[in-house]
C-alpha cells in the first residue's frame, strides 16, 4: 500500500484507507464515523476523535460529497437554532436571510432545542444544502459538526468557539458585555450585584458573560458570591423565578442584577413590580441583547446592545465564502458591544458602604 509520504509527492487525493492508517483503525470504522453512525456502531468517542483528526490533517473529503459540491449547488443554507421563541434570533435570522438572498442563496431555519439529539448529520445527508450555520452550545460543541465538515459541507458556528480550525466562528464580545453591565452597576455604588443566567458555563478562554461579570467585580474590589448567581429557564417566567431565588438567597440581599438576556430581564422587571419593589430605587437591572422591547418596559431597560443584525449578516457572508472558495481554514470574527443606559439601572449615585 502506498506510503503517506508518496501521497504528498504524487499529489493524489487522500483516501479512506489513508485516514484509517493514520488513525490506526479499520476503513469500516472510518466509514461509520464519517457517515454519522459512530453512535449506532458504539464507536468510542476517543476513536471517533482520532478519525476526525486524521481526516482533517489529510484534508480527506469522501468522493460523493466532493462530487456533489462540484457538480451542483442547492443554493440553500441551513440555520440551526436552539429555539425560535427568543426575539434575539428573529433579528439574527432576518439579517442572515437578507445577506443570503443578496448572494443568491436561501436560508432554512431548523430549531433543535438544548438536550435533544443533534440530528443534523442525518438530516443533511448527501447534498440537502451547501452549508450550515449552527447556534447554541449543545449544537456547536457536537462532534457531528466535524463529521459534516469532514464530508465536505461548509460549517460556521454562531456565538461559540469553533470546534475545529476549518470551521468558522462568528460571535459578539460576550465577556465585554458582562463586564460593561457589572462595571456600570458597581459604579453606581452597588455592592451586592447578582447575575441571573440561563446557564452557568464560564468559557475556558474567558469569553462568556459571567467571565466579564467576575472581572468587573474583582476590578471594583467586590467579592464573588456564588449565592448571587442564579441559573433559571431562558424565558420571561424564568426571569421572574430567578429574581425570587436571588432575593431569597441567604446572606445580605442583592440590590442589583446583571441579567443574561433581555427576555429574562423583562421577567425580572415584572416580578419586581409584583413584589412592590421600585426600579431602580430599590433594585437596579441591566439586561443583554438590546431587544426593541427593552425601550418600552417600565422603566425602560438598560441593556448591553448586541449587534444582532451584523452578527446574522456576517455569519451568512462568512459561510457563503467558505462554500464558494472551498476554504480549509475557518474565519474568526468577534463583534463589539455597547451599553445602552436607560432607566432600569438608575442614575443616582449610592454612597459607599
Amino acid at each position: 500500500m502506498t506510503d503517506l509520504t508518496t501521497q504528498s509527492e504524487t499529489k493524489r487525493a487522500p483516501t479512506s484507507a489513508d485516514v484509517a492508517r493514520l488513525a490506526g483503525v479499520s476503513q469500516t470504522t472510518v466509514s461509520q464515523v464519517l457517515n454519522g453512525k459512530a453512535g449506532v456502531a458504539r464507536i468510542a468517542s476517543e476513536t471517533r476523535d482520532k478519525v476526525l483528526e486524521a481526516a482533517r490533517q489529510l484534508g480527506y473529503t469522501p468522493n460523493h460529497a466532493a462530487r456533489s459540491l462540484r457538480e451542483r449547488r442547492t443554493k440553500l443554507i441551513a440555520l440551526i437554532l436552539p429555539t425560535i421563541d427568543n426575539p434575539y434570533f428573529s433579528d439574527v435570522v432576518n439579517a442572515a436571510q437578507e445577506a443570503a438572498r443578496e448572494a443568491g442563496y436561501a436560508v432554512a431555519v431548523i430549531p433543535i432545542r438544548a438536550g435533544e439529539e443533534f440530528r443534523v448529520s442525518t438530516f443533511l445527508q448527501g447534498a440537502a444544502c451547501d452549508g450550515i450555520i449552527v447556534a447554541g452550545h449543545d449544537n456547536c460543541s457536537s462532534p457531528e459538526l466535524q463529521i459534516l465538515r469532514a464530508r465536505g459541507l461548509a460549517v460556521a458556528v454562531l456565538q461559540e468557539r469553533s470546534p475545529d480550525p476549518a470551521i468558522s466562528s462568528v460571535s459578539v464580545d460576550l465577556a465585554e458585555g458582562g463586564y460593561l453591565a457589572t462595571h456600570h452597576l458597581a459604579g453606581l455604588g452597588h455592592r451586592r450585584i447578582g447575575h441571573i443566567t440561563e446557564r452557568l458555563r464560564p468559557a475556558a478562554d474567558g469569553r462568556s458573560r459571567i467571565d466579564g461579570y467576575r472581572r468587573a467585580l474583582a476590578e471594583a474590589g467586590l467579592f464573588f458570591d456564588p449565592a448571587l448567581v442564579v441559573v433559571t429557564e431562558n424565558s420571561m417566567a424564568g426571569g421572574a423565578a430567578g429574581l425570587d431565588r436571588l432575593l431569597e438567597a441567604d446572606g445580605e440581599p442583592a440590590t442589583a442584577a446583571f441579567v443574561y438576556n433581555d427576555q429574562l430581564a423583562v421577567g425580572v422587571l415584572a416580578r419586581l413590580r409584583e413584589r412592590g419593589q421600585r426600579v431602580p430605587e430599590d433594585f437596579a437591572v441591566v439586561g443583554f441583547d438590546g431587544l426593541a422591547i427593552g425601550a418600552f418596559t417600565a422603566p425602560p431597560l438598560t441593556t448591553v446592545d448586541s449587534p444582532r443584525g451584523a452578527l446574522g449578516r456576517l455569519a451568512a457572508e462568512t459561510l457563503i465564502r467558505a462554500i464558494e472558495t472551498g476554504a480549509d481554514v475557518g474565519e474568526t470574527h468577534r463583534l463589539p458591544v455597547r451599553l445602552e443606559v436607560r432607566g432600569s439601572c438608575g442614575a443616582r449615585e449610592r454612597p459607599a458602604p
